[in-house]
């Protein structure tokens, strides 16, 4: 029998919930949910959910990204970028097409591509992205 079978995960998204605070870099093949506060960058190949208590800074590198809480860092999605009318992205962002709802906050530049392989760094490089200041 399989562990998420017995503890009834069936899920392959990784979650951090509101009240929990993480310092560090975060890298998942799967989705990642945020409603929590991370000082670090966060990469995935699936999607990325920043929900409304989210508190990040760092980089965000993702499929498809949705922000309704607080992001200072740059934002890279190979497709979509979504800031919610509650999101705030103080950084850059690089993605496929970006949708800013109204109350939504953009401080930054956004480049548009219809390349996805623009937006991931060399499988052997690290991230360019530096690691944020701690506080």
């Amino acid at each position: 029998m399989r562990k998420e079978s017995i503890v009834g995960i069936v899920g392959n998204e990784t979650i951090i919930g509101s009240g929990v605070s993480v310092k560090g870099n975060l890298t998942s093949e799967h989705d990642i949910i945020v409603d929590g506060t991370i000082s670090g960058n966060i990469k995935t190949k699936g999607s990325l959910s920043v929900g409304v208590n989210a508190n990040i800074k760092g980089n965000l590198i993702g499929r498809d990204v949705t922000v309704a809480g607080q992001i200072e860092g740059d934002v890279k999605a190979a497709n979509h970028v979504s800031i919610q009318e509650t999101g705030r992205v103080n950084g850059n962002i690089a993605s496929g097409s970006i949708a800013i709802s109204t109350g939504g906050v953009f401080i930054g530049t956004s480049i548009m591509t219809s390349t996805p392989s623009e937006l991931q760094p060399p499988a052997d490089s690290p991230d360019a992205a530096p690691e944020p200041e701690a506080d």
